[in-house]
C-alpha cells in the first residue's frame, strides 16, 4: 500500500506540474493578448487623437479663413456669403418711416425682414433719423454715435427739410464721416419722393454720388412710373404712406440686389469734392447729461476751450422756443424758432459757422420743458 500511495503522489506532482506549466502558458497568452490589446488600443488612441488634432487645426483653419473673408467682403458680398450685417439709418422724417399706416410697414423694416431671407444670416438695423431735420443733424448723429457697432451699409436719407444753400456741403459731410468711422461701411443714397422731381438738391446728391461711387436709390422715378396717382403714395403729399413705404423697399432692395449680384466690392477712397467739408473733419460732443453741469432749472454751464462750427441740440416745443447762449460771459447767439405743431420734436442745428469759446458755455433756456429736451452741444473744425 506504501507503494500505491508513492505513485499517488508521483501522479498528483505531475498533474500539478502540468496545471502549473499550462496555467503560466496561459497567464503568459493572456499576458500578450493583453499587451497586444493595449498596443493596439495606444494605437488607435494615437491615431484618433492625430484625427482629432487635425479635425481641429481644418477647422480652426476654417474659422480663420472666414474671418478673413468675412473682413475682405464688402456688404453687398457679406450678404452673399451669408454673414452678419449691420445697418445704419441716416435721415429726416422719411428715413424715420413717417407715413406709416401699419406698424411694421416701415420701408426700413421690410428691408431688414428681406435681408434676413436673402442671407439667413442676423441683420441689425440703427436708425438714427430724425423727423423735421437737415442733413446737418445727420453729420452730428453719425459723428456723436458711439455703439460700438462696425456698420457694413450705410443708407442716407436727405433733402425734404434742407435749404439749397449748403446742402451740398452738409450733405458730402455725412459720407465723409460715415467713410471715416467705418472705412468698409458701403453707401446708399435715396433721392427722396416729396421732392416730385430732380430739385437742385436732388442733383446735387446725384453729383455727390456719382464722384464717390455710391448707388442711388431713386425714389422719384420710382414713384413717377409706379401706375398710381401720388396722392395714392402719400396721405400729406411728402411722407410715403403703406403703399409709399412698399416702393421705398422696393427701390432700395432693388440697389442692392443689383450690388449683391455684381459682387460689387468695397468703396474706394476719393478725393473731397468741396474743400469746406474739411471744417467737418473735427468733432467734439458735449452731453448736456453728463458733460453740462445744469446750475437751475433753465440754465446748464460747461468749462471748456474750442473753435469752429458750434451746433445745439434741443427739443423744440410747441409755441416759441429760445436758447440764449453766453461765451466766456457775453451773449453769443439767441437761437429762436417758432414751432407750429401740437407735439415735441429734437432738432439739431447749427449756432455759428465761428464760434470761439476760451473758459465756458453757458446756455439759458426759457422754460424748465424746454431745458429739459436739451440734449447736447458739439463743435467741428478743419
Amino acid at each position: 500500500m506504501s507503494r500505491r500511495k508513492r505513485g499517488g503522489y508521483r501522479s498528483n506532482s505531475r498533474k500539478n506540474l502540468i496545471y502549473g506549466i499550462v496555467i503560466v502558458i496561459l497567464a503568459a497568452l493572456l499576458g500578450v493578448l493583453l499587451w497586444m490589446s493595449k498596443v493596439e488600443d495606444d494605437k488607435r488612441s494615437a491615431e484618433l487623437q492625430a484625427l482629432n488634432k487635425k479635425l481641429y487645426q481644418e477647422e480652426q483653419d476654417k474659422q480663420t479663413a472666414l474671418k478673413q473673408q468675412e473682413a475682405e467682403d464688402s456688404f453687398y458680398q457679406k450678404l452673399a456669403d451669408g454673414f452678419d450685417v449691420n445697418v445704419l439709418i441716416v435721415g429726416d422724417s422719411i428715413g424715420e418711416g413717417a407715413g406709416t399706416e401699419t406698424d411694421g410697414q416701415q420701408w426700413f423694416k421690410q428691408l431688414q425682414t428681406y435681408l434676413q431671407n436673402v442671407n439667413k444670416g442676423k441683420v441689425s438695423v440703427t436708425n438714427v433719423s430724425m423727423g423735421g431735420n437737415t442733413s446737418y443733424a445727420g453729420y452730428v448723429r453719425t459723428m456723436a454715435l458711439n455703439d460700438d457697432v462696425d456698420y457694413d451699409l450705410a443708407i442716407i436719407c436727405y433733402g425734404q427739410n434742407d435749404r439749397t444753400d449748403g446742402f451740398s456741403t452738409n450733405y458730402e459731410s455725412i459720407i465723409r464721416t460715415i467713410r471715416t468711422k467705418y472705412p468698409d461701411c458701403s453707401i446708399i443714397s435715396i433721392l427722396e419722393s416729396s421732392q416730385r422731381e430732380y430739385t437742385e438738391k436732388m442733383t446735387t446728391i446725384q453729383s455727390i454720388c456719382e464722384h464717390y461711387g455710391i448707388p442711388v436709390a431713386d425714389t422719384i422715378d420710382a414713384f413717377n412710373n409706379s401706375g398710381k396717382a401720388y396722392d395714392a403714395l402719400s396721405s400729406d403729399g411728402v411722407h410715403p404712406n403703406d403703399a409709399g413705404q412698399e416702393i421705398y423697399f422696393e427701390t432700395v432692395k432693388a440697389v442692392i440686389d443689383d450690388n449683391v449680384a455684381a459682387s460689387t466690392g468695397k468703396m474706394k477712397d476719393t478725393d473731397v469734392i468741396n474743400a469746406d467739408v474739411h471744417k467737418f473733419d473735427n468733432f467734439v460732443w458735449y452731453d448736456a447729461s453728463s458733460d453740462f453741469e445744469q446750475v437751475d432749472d433753465t440754465t446748464f454751464t460747461i468749462s471748456t476751450s474750442a473753435s469752429g462750427i458750434l451746433g445745439i441740440d434741443y427739443t423744440y416745443e410747441s409755441g416759441d422756443n429760445k436758447a440764449d447762449i453766453y461765451v466766456d460771459g457775453e451773449l453769443f447767439e439767441s437761437p429762436t424758432v417758432t414751432f407750429d405743431y401740437d407735439f415735441s420734436q429734437r432738432h439739431i442745428l447749427v449756432v455759428s459757422d465761428d464760434c470761439t469759446v476760451k473758459n465756458e458755455i453757458k446756455v439759458v433756456f426759457t422754460s424748465k420743458e424746454q431745458a429739459d429736451g436739451f440734449k447736447g452741444m458739439c463743435f467741428s473744425w478743419e
